[in-house]
């Protein structure tokens, strides 16, 4: 290392200031581009602080593919990106390339920085962490989990669903007014019962005919018994606690939307996370649930269900055209029947609701006659979940075929749409007419053939 510095001053004797910079900043160990560098200082094309910048991002970098520059393509006339790469062997850039080595590192830094900060979007928690310790002692706690924000945090390192930062499944038990408390241990053991998450379903029983389930770090069933056998006879204690307070803990705001009891401010709550929701995975049957629900709850004023006519159907857009991105292409269709429908139920239940503005529900009855919907028929009902919604007529003759809407209505017989229709029979007729001439011709041809082979033979 000494005789690298000693050459190189030797022979920059006027940069010894920079190129003793370049050798205390030299990030390869051994000073292997102290001569690269002092070359650059004495051909003038940076300051030492510059030429030490550039060495740190090529040692970093070296090797490593980006996109170049754009080529013009002659036959569509369109810019397609190359991919250049940056040579692992520095000597091989001079002098006058250091300003497009310079730019090219620079480049692939941006990227990756890029990526680094959404990286580090997509797993920062947002919002408070709210929960309370139901159970402590020293080497145990136990605790009830009261949003999302909660169940990510102390969910780390475990494969529940519902500790998936970017992805709805909390948002859906939540819905079903479940209460989840989670086990840990604090001193951990390394095994799957280091943290167990315990599942209250307050709104019915569970597959298995019980309303509490609980799942170790694996996300694999655990029972009673099993946990017991973990944790000692505590558990049972440790289980009355949980379900006196699952009982006082109220429903979230999107169950009492559901069950059709929400209070305004839970309301306004509900339709400001739809509106963050546009870019999550929450999924558009779930958007399209919420705003009939939503308008469906006498507490809901006149201007929030003002702003549901207006913008229901751009929710419903977003939530689908993110979906389709995630899923397969053929969604598109379905998404906008599902739209349609949509636009149907909220109207209908917009139409119902004793708070809705005069003027918006005469839009809104003379929209839906327009898409034949019984304006007397509609009524409000609760699903075989318990969630609330709307319930019409469908529009005459339509039937439902693999998924697809189909509308059947007949139209006013008239003599020129009979005229036509005659005329058309016509044709065809004339087509199968000449179509069957010329299958008899083939057939004749054939017979004919074969009887003057056979005459031939004998």
């Amino acid at each position: 290392m000494g005789t690298r510095l000693d050459l190189a001053l030797q022979k920059f004797p006027a940069h010894e200031e920079g190129v003793r910079l370049l050798a205390a900043r030299d990030p390869s160990g051994n000073l292997k581009y102290l001569d690269w560098g002092a070359k650059m200082l004495a051909a003038g094309q940076a300051l030492a602080p510059e030429v030490a910048d550039v060495l740190d991002l090529f040692h970093r970098f070296n090797g490593q593919w980006f996109s170049g520059r754009q080529r013009g393509s002659r036959r569509r006339h369109v810019a397609s990106a190359t991919r250049d790469r940056i040579h692992p062997d520095l000597y091989t850039y001079r002098p006058q390339d250091f300003a497009r080595l310079r730019d090219h590192l620079t480049k692939i830094q941006r990227a990756q920085d890029k990526k680094r900060r959404e990286r580090e979007r997509l797993y920062r928690i947002e919002g408070s962490i709210e929960a309370d310790v139901v159970y402590d002692s020293p080497d145990l706690v136990v605790r009830h989990i009261q949003n999302k924000s909660a169940s990510v945090h102390y969910g780390g390192s475990t494969k529940w669903c519902i500790s998936m930062l970017r992805e709805g499944y909390f948002e859906d038990y939540e819905a079903h007014n479940a209460t989840f408390f989670f086990f840990e241990r604090k001193m951990p053991v390394d095994d799957e019962f280091d943290k167990v998450a315990l599942m209250i379903a307050r709104s019915g029983e569970t597959r298995d005919g019980e309303n509490a389930s609980a799942f170790n770090s694996l996300d694999q069933r655990v029972d009673m018994m099993g946990l017991a056998r973990v944790y000692g006879g505590r558990v049972f204690d440790i289980f009355r606690a949980i379900y006196e307070r699952s009982e006082q803990y109220p429903g979230s705001a999107i169950a009492c939307v559901y069950a059709g009891s929400a209070t305004q401010e839970q309301l306004e709550a509900v339709v400001e996370s739809l509106h963050g929701d546009r870019k999550t995975a929450t999924s558009p049957y779930e958007i399209g649930s919420t705003l009939a629900a939503i308008c469906c709850n006498d507490a809901a004023p006149p201007a929030l269900l003002e702003g549901i006519a207006r913008e229901a159907v751009a929710l419903a857009t977003a939530a689908w055209k993110g979906w389709e991105g995630r899923r397969r292409h053929h969604l598109r269709l379905r998404g906008e029947e599902r739209i349609k429908e949509l636009w149907r139920v909220v109207a209908s239940a917009l139409v119902i609701h004793p708070q809705t503005p005069a003027d918006l529900r005469e839009r809104l009855i003379k929209d839906l006659r327009r898409r034949h919907v019984q304006i007397d028929q509609i009524r409000r009902e609760s699903g075989r979940s318990g969630r609330i919604g709307v319930t019409y007529r469908k529009p005459r003759d339509m039937t439902i075929q693999r998924g697809r809407y189909r509308h059947r209505i007949r139209r006013r017989e008239t003599p020129s749409r009979l005229r036509a229709r005659a005329q058309g029979f016509e044709k065809a007729a004339v087509r199968t007419w000449k179509r069957l001439k010329k299958l008899e011709r083939e057939i004749v041809a054939k017979q004919q053939k074969k009887l003057a082979k056979q005459r031939k033979q004998k």
